[in-house]
């Protein structure tokens, strides 16, 4: 065997090295991508806050209606809450603990209703978690990209814009 033919041997051997440790270093590479993003998965499921509202009995026309509000999931920084019940439109801002367990507020009446609605129900439910973002909780707690714009044409849907404000909601401008 001619030293060439060594040479020759050695970088074929050494590229097929390489090429090996290159192939396990992308799986690794993948596979630390995909622990990430369960990672990240599993803290923003447990620091999004999950408030569910349930209304304890009928409101008397023109007084606050008492709702039962429970966290189930992170803490929940600021929020707000618009309910219709009746003739009337509710509204309130929020900030639970997480995982709190039910507690019962009152929601002073905000106006009058366009409609007459049946039944008590959420017209809207918006929240901001620990880290900053902004949730709608209403829409299988979606998150919110730009929430001073969201919340203003919530508002702005509901006929509500200039008589209900959220101050614990209001975002710096960018």
């Amino acid at each position: 065997m001619t030293s060439e033919q060594i040479v020759v041997g050695l970088a074929a051997l050494t590229a097929a090295f390489a090429l090996w440790a290159a192939i396990f270093a992308t799986r690794a590479d993948n596979a630390a991508r995909r622990a990430s993003k369960v990672a990240d998965a599993r803290w923003e499921t447990a620091t999004k806050p999950v408030p569910q509202i349930t209304f304890t009995g009928p409101p008397a026309p023109n007084q606050a209606i008492e709702v039962e509000v429970q966290n189930l999931g992170g803490a929940l920084v600021a929020g707000g809450v618009i309910v219709q019940a009746g003739d009337d439109l509710y509204a309130s801002e929020l900030i639970l603990p997480d995982k709190a367990p039910p507690r019962r507020i009152l929601l002073q009446p905000a106006m009058k209703a366009w409609q007459r609605a049946g039944q008590p129900s959420c017209l809207l439910l918006v929240a901001r978690d620990v880290n900053g973002r902004y949730w709608n909780c209403l829409d299988a707690s979606k998150p919110i990209k730009d929430p001073r714009r969201w919340l203003a044409g919530q508002l702005r849907e509901l006929r509500l814009q200039g008589v209900v404000d959220f101050p614990g909601l209001n975002v710096p401008a960018r």
